[in-house]
C-alpha cells in the first residue's frame, strides 16, 4: 500500500472518532445542554450568582454555605424538573458522620444535593474531573454510573459511603 492510502485510510478512521470526542465534550456540562451556561441565567437556581473558578466549576462546590445560596430548597429546586418519583429517599435525618463533601441541609437531612453536585460532569469516573477518550471508549458503562455525583460510583462507592448491604443504612 503506498503513503498516501495509508494516510487517507488513517484520516478517514480518525474523523468518526473525533466527531464523537466533540460530541462527547459537549455533553458535559449539563447547562450547555438546557442552555444555561451563561452566568446570567445563575439566578433561576440561585440567589445571587455564585462565585466561579475560570473553568466555570464553582469554587465552594463541596461547602454547605453552597445550599444557603439556592433560591429554593435543596429537593423543590430538583423537583421543579425531576420527577419525585425517581428521587432517591430525602429529607431523611442522619444520625452518623457524613463526610463533609456530602453536604446534608441545616436540619441535617439527606437532600438531593448531598450526593449530586448539578454543575459536574454528565458522566465521570471521577467526580468533576476529565476523562480520556479512552475512559470513554473502554468504560462507558462504568462511567454513566457517576453522572453527576460528587463522588466516583461506578462500582457503589458513593452509596456505601451511608449504605452498608448488611445493615441498611450506616
Amino acid at each position: 500500500m503506498n503513503k498516501l492510502s495509508v494516510k487517507s485510510l488513517l484520516s478517514l478512521g480518525l474523523l468518526p472518532m473525533l466527531v464523537f470526542v466533540a460530541m462527547a465534550q459537549a455533553a458535559d456540562n449539563p447547562h450547555a445542554i438546557t442552555k444555561h451556561d451563561n452566568p446570567s441565567t445563575c439566578s433561576g437556581c440561585h440567589i445571587s450568582t455564585p462565585l466561579l473558578k475560570d473553568d466555570n466549576i464553582l469554587v465552594s462546590k463541596n461547602l454547605p454555605d453552597d445550599l444557603a445560596q439556592f433560591r429554593l430548597d435543596g429537593v423543590a429546586m430538583c423537583a421543579s424538573c425531576h420527577s419525585p418519583d425517581a428521587f432517591h429517599k430525602v429529607g431523611l435525618n442522619v444520625d452518623f458522620p457524613v463526610p463533609a463533601d456530602l453536604p446534608l441541609n441545616s436540619d441535617n437531612q439527606i437532600i438531593c444535593l448531598t450526593c449530586h453536585y448539578v454543575h459536574g460532569r454528565l458522566d465521570s469516573d471521577r467526580p468533576q474531573a476529565s476523562f480520556s477518550f479512552m475512559d470513554r471508549l473502554l468504560n462507558a458503562e462504568r462511567l454513566s454510573k457517576s453522572f453527576l455525583l460528587r463522588r466516583n460510583n461506578s462500582d457503589g462507592e458513593l452509596c456505601l459511603t451511608c449504605h452498608n448491604p448488611s445493615q441498611g443504612l450506616n
